[in-house]
């Protein structure tokens, strides 16, 4: 059990103390998490102030990268960033700036955001299909992914269809050729770039999980490796349904999950 995606107070979006995140991992018994609070420039005007990631670095340090509470089992920890992705350059100016003086040893690269819209909310699916909602987040993707070089992973492919007000909200490759078409090229330029993807559980909600055809596209594109992520902005929902992240990953034949320390990754094999 590996929680690589948890946010804390220090994310605009949560509020939920480092500690607590701990505490809740510990009495799961998850081995390892990895804090991943928002630093975003994607939508000037309207993001929450980025995490201060020195603040939480001070009330971490304590610990020492482990922490433990009574009756729970030893659960280690790392520090790192989910960041967003624009097409505009000021986006990555600011957050290559922003991160410049922290040690992190781990970055999600996201969208968030079609142009100046967030996709969270349900005005930006207002008069469209599926597939014209969907498309263009995958499109953001795909423009914005080769000058992020520095991310760990590729973060929530599927965000778009977290709060959609579609019937069937997953997404999958058969919505449109054009939606394969982009996984497609998205996938293939992760593997060039080195780079991984996670398993997010958190666009699932209370719907069946999805993404069984995505992940085997994944590994025919030559994808590796994944991590399980949990996207928990809350302690009841750190490490919710990771089994089934690692049940498809394994379905797909993906090899390796990553942990990471320093923005090295370590792999073991999934299912062992």
């Amino acid at each position: 059990m590996i929680d690589y995606h948890v946010h804390t107070m220090f994310s605009g979006d949560a509020s939920v103390p480092p500690e607590d995140q701990l505490a809740a991992a510990s009495e799961k018994g998850i081995e390892e998490i990895c804090f991943t609070d928002h630093v975003d420039f994607d939508n000037p005007g309207q993001n929450f102030a980025p995490a201060d990631l020195s603040l939480r670095h001070e009330l971490l340090e304590k610990y020492g990268g482990q922490y433990r509470k009574i009756g729970g089992s030893t659960v280690r920890f790392k520090e790192g960033a989910e960041i967003s992705f624009a097409v505009f350059p000021e986006c990555l100016e600011k957050t290559l700036a922003y991160l410049a003086p922290h040690e992190l040893d781990f970055i999600i690269g996201s969208v968030h955001s079609v142009g100046f819209q967030d996709v969270y909310y349900p005005v930006y699916h207002e008069g469209k299909t599926k597939a014209e909602s969907y498309l263009p987040y995958l499109d953001t993707i795909l423009q914005c992914l080769p000058d992020y070089g520095f991310i760990s992973v590729l973060g929530h492919y599927d965000f778009v269809a977290k709060y959609a007000p579609y019937e069937d909200r997953s997404m999958r490759l058969d919505i449109s050729p054009e939606i394969r078409d982009r996984f497609e090229a998205i996938f293939k330029t992760v593997v060039r770039m080195g780079k991984g993807i996670e398993i997010n559980t958190a666009a699932w909600r209370d719907a069946p999980h999805w993404g069984l055809d995505l992940l085997k596209l994944y590994r025919v594109c030559g994808g590796e490796f994944v991590t399980f992520a949990s996207d928990a902005h809350r302690s009841s929902a750190v490490g919710n349904r990771l089994d089934e992240a690692v049940e498809l990953a394994l379905a797909a034949g993906i090899p390796y999950y990553a942990t990471f320390e320093k923005m090295k990754p370590t792999f073991f094999k999934i299912g062992k």
